[in-house]
């Protein structure tokens, strides 16, 4: 749907949104239903016509940020590229837009470490369709034969563990300055070259 096709309702929508996170990223969790309507020049109720309590508005804040994220996952996995070079742009992209949020924009990380630890459902969201993108990625590499072997779906959740350190909003946030060693970078490539182990050892099993 493009602008000129969106309904009245969804062009509020959309702005309720845009003003909730201009707010939120000056004001962090103190910003309020009050202060999303106030700056759009409209009533609370009106808010609440869309969003039925602030939660319901902070998810959906989080939903379309996040959001913009996948849709950028979503491209580099559909472009071109061998499947190690589209699975290590899209593993940066990530830890740039983390890093861009949690560093730059300091009031944001309030709101990132409730909806962690509260476990909303955009950020399971958001996981487990990144998930699926690195998946795939692992799947069409092994098909290649570039990727060892190993059920796509545990070399994706272990391919996110290895890469949380540059992944986790907290964790950029205390070690993520820009002479932090290791770099992205190496952190990324060695994630990479253990899903490139043709051969990987088991691990030896408890007798």
């Amino acid at each position: 749907m493009n602008i000129a096709e969106r309904s009245p309702s969804d062009v509020t929508r959309a702005r309720i949104l845009e003003a909730a996170w201009d707010l939120f990223r000056q004001l962090g969790a103190r910003a309020t239903i009050a202060d999303v309507a106030e700056k759009l020049g409209m009533s609370s109720a009106n808010i609440y016509r869309f969003f039925p309590s602030k939660q319901a508005l902070c998810e959906a804040v989080c939903a379309n940020q996040l959001g913009v994220m996948t849709l950028a996952a979503q491209e580099i996995a559909a472009g071109p590229g061998s499947p190690a070079e589209r699975l290590r742009a899209i593993l940066l992209m990530l830890h740039s837009a983390m890093r861009d949020q949690m560093l730059n924009e300091k009031r944001v990380h309030e709101i990132v470490n409730v909806a962690i630890h509260e476990r909303w459902a955009p950020i399971q969201a958001f996981e487990d369709g990144v998930g699926m993108l690195i998946g795939g990625l692992i799947a069409e590499g092994q098909a290649r034969g570039v990727f060892g072997p190993g059920a796509p779906e545990l070399l994706a959740a272990q391919t996110a563990c290895a890469c949380s350190g540059i992944h986790h909003p907290t964790l950029i946030a205390l070690y993520g300055e820009p002479d932090a060693t290791p770099t992205p970078e190496q952190v990324v490539d060695f994630a990479l070259r253990a899903l490139g182990n043709l051969h990987p050892v088991s691990a030896p099993t408890e007798g």
